[in-house]
């Protein structure tokens, strides 16, 4: 079934056109990621495709569903405890008070953040705020699920958590999402748009088998895999650690640990 579907769509704003002669059909069930520099309008295209903006020009069509939507940034006036919020947010979808409760504390440890349940939120850290914002969106048990930039503000722990979150989604459920990150990208992604000033420049069905490498290197200390760019690593003991990176960013991602001082002990291809 189709969800959306755009045909040459525009979108203006203060007299600036911020989306170009957008056209794209998105179906129910699919995982796009929509990828792209610095006001390429990565963003404007998810509140395009999610309702929150109306096309200037061009025909655009939507289907009517049930829609969660986490922003980039979590609002910051916000006063009500962690939990409180969550409650509000949950019952907008669902009349069981305690069926609520019991969702916001398996996400909440899921997240690890019941330990922040009674904090009020602007008291709250970024990615603290950042996981209440993937929580209230999830609670509404969306048929389509938009995160804008959902991994900004999470630790690797949380990252890792999210991704398994999204992908043990029923598979008709569809989730478009903005990315920098590769973790979401190469996990997540069945699809990925790219966007350049306003107009999607390149649209491409990954391979859903697609090759993967498996790492396993000795390291001096954890801190030089900061900005490695890998799907997932996972410190051993600390000494060493296991990365998965795609199969095209293998060598690069060799030669950094190699110039960091690290000892490669294995490598294989998985998928």
């Amino acid at each position: 079934m189709k969800i959306f579907v755009a045909n040459q769509a525009c979108k203006k704003i203060d007299g600036i056109m911020i989306l170009k002669e957008v056209s794209i059909t998105i179906s129910q069930g699919e995982k796009v990621a929509i990828t792209g520099s610095n006001g390429s309008g990565k963003s404007s295209l998810l509140k395009l495709i999610g309702g929150i903006f109306e096309e200037t020009a061009g025909q655009v069509k939507r289907s009517q569903i049930n829609i969660g939507y986490v922003p980039e940034h979590f609002p910051e006036n916000i006063r009500f405890k962690l939990q409180d919020y969550l409650m509000i947010m949950g019952k907008m979808t669902c009349k069981s008070e305690e069926g609520i409760l019991k969702r916001i504390e398996n996400y909440a440890e899921l997240f690890a953040i019941t330990d922040f349940l009674s904090t009020p939120l602007n008291h709250c850290s970024k990615g603290t705020k950042q996981k209440a914002g993937i929580i209230q969106a999830l609670l509404k048990k969306p048929d389509l699920l938009l995160l804008d930039e959902p991994l900004t503000g999470l630790d690797d722990k949380a990252k890792i958590a999210l991704l398994n979150q999204l992908i043990s989604l029923q598979k008709e459920k569809t989730v478009i999402f903005t990315a920098h990150d590769p973790l979401l990208v190469e996990g997540l992604a069945d699809r990925v748009l790219t966007v350049e000033g306003g107009r999607i420049v390149h649209d491409s069905t990954k391979n859903k088998k697609e090759k993967l490498r498996f790492i396993r290197a000795k390291i001096p200390a954890r801190e030089v895999i900061t900005g490695i760019p890998c799907i997932r690593h996972e410190f051993v003991g600390e000494g060493s650690v296991e990365i998965i990176v795609s199969t095209k960013e293998s060598d690069k991602i060799l030669v950094m640990l190699l110039e960091r001082g690290c000892s490669i002990l294995e490598l294989t291809e998985r998928r």
